[in-house]
């Protein structure tokens, strides 16, 4: 199959190269996955709150999960989509060998478990050979 590319790739900044998807993809596909949950750390996750996922007045890629931590007034839109966020919807995470490589749709649910002090979240990993069925084709 032919994946439609993404179509910000000229936009992600370095930071998020070789984490975010170099194609487009389907959420509603990704949720209709059959995954099994897992419990994980959010300790195991913290080093995505760190990255630039968000956008910020117009600008794609331009604000952290730790900058919306850091500052909620400044960043409201942010700050209220996370603290709307529903945790009982598991995370999920792409997974190479054992190892979570990256976010695929879940970020203002881990930041809003982290900022409750919560000390595991639900995931569902993602293993690479899913990823053919939730990318959208050409």
């Amino acid at each position: 199959m032919a994946r439609k590319p993404f179509d910000l790739m000229d936009s992600v900044p370095a930071a998020l190269r070789g984490l975010i998807l170099d194609f487009e993809w389907s959420r509603e596909r990704l949720w209709k996955l059959d995954l099994p949950v897992r419990a994980m750390a959010i300790e195991q996750l913290r080093w995505l709150l760190a990255l630039p996922w968000w956008s910020y007045e117009g600008v794609h890629f331009a604000i952290s999960p730790d900058q919306v931590r850091a500052d909620p007034g400044r960043y409201r839109v942010q700050y209220a989509r996370t603290m709307a966020a529903d945790l009982t919807l598991p995370l999920h995470v792409l997974v190479r060998q054992d190892r979570v490589v990256t976010m695929l749709d879940g970020v203002h649910r881990l930041l809003k478990a982290d900022l409750a002090g919560m000390q595991l979240v639900q995931t569902k990993p993602v293993p690479p050979r899913c990823l053919d069925i939730i990318a959208c084709s050409r």
